[in-house]
């Protein structure tokens, strides 16, 4: 079995080129999704059709994230020893124990989704005053295209070949990956308002776009193991799966706990806004966030690329690199995330006038505040990988808790007071609390290290 990760350059340069690829990606699948959102805009019937078709994706999304436990995670962590003791065997016990983790929790990911909505018919049935959606969409038959689009969560065992490719320093293949699912969602919207297909033809082309991109991560994990003669010895391997390795479960748990509030505050407020405003405003704020991560989506996405590197520095006990890497890379994403709002400032006015007009005033106002969210959020995403890197996952959760809670709190408060912009505003309050509950823990955390020169 071939375990090696050829690192010919620097930590610093591996992070710079590799966040390069993924944020490439990210750009245009963000305008790629502008564009999609566009279309479907202007060949639906009315913003309640358009709204009600970003609810589906959003609440799938929500539990797909929010329910299922990312064991690549566990695989950057535990992997990284591995491959430092080139143990093949163990590394092989340990795809396995992914794999499983995988198809156990999507499993349960789809129950918990469909369950959740049957209690929120039940309660708006008790309670109809409660919901603000419009007379057009009735839950109750909203509850049946829950249960069918939030099916293909089914397919999302994607945990696992995500960390083998990011263990083995593979984003080219996950920056391509990114790109399926907006690009097959824009060619299928272009199809659909050709032909006339309606709302629930829009609503099977974002849902053959999920599936087609989850078959194609799995496939390159898959194809990555194969390469190197791992394929085979992770499907015969065996294992006890409740207690694989030490310390596994409990950072596995963690992780969970963890990447559940990291999925809630990405995918909560669409969720919020559909209660608390309706599938109208939902299809105002869609524009509105789609513009921000078209704008700052790749500054959001150091953690991902300097996560494994972190990893490889504590395995090699070189902990005392760690502080001034996430420092500096903290810094940049910051001062990016802020040129990009300002951007969102002068340019989104015009833009929107000219594509989408009445009933979308408030997108670029909206979008200038989510993009200075986003650009906080990117000041802190490199420091949360520094708890997974020395085993303390549970203080990352600890920041997000914070902001979460911030983030639910300030919204009731601000959208009472404000109105719908207040939406925008609680975004910001929320990863600020999370920020400034972060840098304490990381501080703390890195305390026990010694310094040591980056190399």
């Amino acid at each position: 079995m071939d375990l090696t990760i050829q690192c010919t350059r620097t930590v610093g340069n591996r992070i710079a080129s590799n966040a390069g690829l993924l944020f490439g990606a990210k750009a245009v699948g963000a305008v790629l999704g502008v564009i999609t959102l566009i279309v479907t805009a202007q060949a639906l019937d009315s913003q309640v059709e358009l709204g009600t078709v970003i609810f589906l994706h959003a609440y799938m999304i929500f539990f797909a994230e929010m329910m299922t436990f990312q064991p690549w995670q566990s695989i950057i962590r535990f992997g990284s020893d591995d491959v430092e003791a080139n143990d093949g065997a163990s590394f092989a016990r340990l795809v396995k124990f992914g794999a499983i983790l995988d198809a156990v929790a999507v499993s349960l990911s789809y129950v918990a989704a469909i369950a959740m909505f049957g209690v929120f018919v039940a309660f708006v049935n008790a309670y109809p005053d409660f919901w603000a959606g419009d007379e057009q969409i009735d839950p109750s038959k909203l509850f049946w295209l829950v249960v069918s689009y939030c099916s293909v969560v089914l397919f999302q065992q994607t945990g696992m070949s995500t960390g083998v490719l990011r263990l083995f320093d593979k984003f080219t293949g996950l920056a391509a990956a990114w790109l399926v699912m907006p690009t097959v969602r824009l060619i299928g919207v272009l199809i659909a308002a050709h032909q006339g297909w309606g709302m629930m033809g829009f609503i099977a082309v974002w849902y053959f776009g999920a599936l087609v991109r989850n078959f194609v991560v799995v496939g390159l994990g898959l194809t990555e193991l194969a390469r190197r003669g791992i394929l085979k010895p992770a499907i015969k391997a065996k294992i006890d799966f409740w207690r694989p390795r030490t310390g596994l479960w409990s950072f596995a748990t963690k992780a969970y706990v963890d990447s559940s509030l990291a999925a809630g505050f990405s995918h909560l407020p669409v969720l919020l806004v559909m209660v608390v405003f309706g599938p109208v405003f939902v299809a105002v704020y869609k524009f509105a966030e789609e513009i921000a991560k078209l704008l700052s989506e790749g500054v959001k996405l150091l953690d991902q690329v300097i996560y494994p590197e972190l990893a490889r520095i504590v395995a090699a006990g070189k902990g005392g690199q760690i502080l001034r890497l996430v420092s500096k890379a903290s810094a940049v994403a910051l001062a990016a995330g802020v040129v990009l709002s300002a951007l969102a400032y002068v340019f989104a006015p015009p833009l929107v006038d000219h594509f989408l007009g009445d009933g979308y005033e408030l997108v670029p106002s909206l979008a200038v505040l989510l993009v200075l969210g986003a650009a906080i959020f990117a000041a802190v995403a490199p420091l949360y990988p520094v708890f997974y890197a020395v085993g303390k996952p549970e203080r990352a959760i600890y920041a997000r808790a914070a902001g979460i809670v911030a983030y639910i709190t300030s919204f009731i408060l601000l959208t009472r007071w404000l109105g719908e912009i207040g939406t925008g505003w609680a975004w910001i309050v929320g990863y600020s609390v999370a920020l400034i509950v972060v840098i304490v823990l990381v501080l703390k955390t890195l305390s026990a290290f010694e310094d040591d020169p980056i190399s």
